[in-house]
């Protein structure tokens, strides 16, 4: 089964620009991650919505894997 929260997205360091790559389930831990020039990035997940959406999409690929077609 297919796992979204594996899936990454990138952003950038507040502090130097650097394009980090973080995956969704870091950002729904709001997990703290590093850049290279030392500064430490705080991931927010605004009102819990990238967990709802792991959430909410991972439940459809599990529906969409358990449908069985009528031939």
């Amino acid at each position: 089964m297919i796992d979204i929260s594996k899936q990454t997205v990138k952003i950038n360091c507040p502090n130097c620009k650097a394009s980090l790559t973080v995956s969704l389930k870091q950002v729904a831990n709001e997990d703290t991650i590093n850049c290279n020039c030392g500064t430490d990035v705080k991931l927010v997940d605004n009102n819990g919505s990238a967990k709802k959406s792991i959430r909410n999409i991972n439940g459809a690929f599990k529906d969409l894997e358990n449908t069985k077609i009528h031939v």
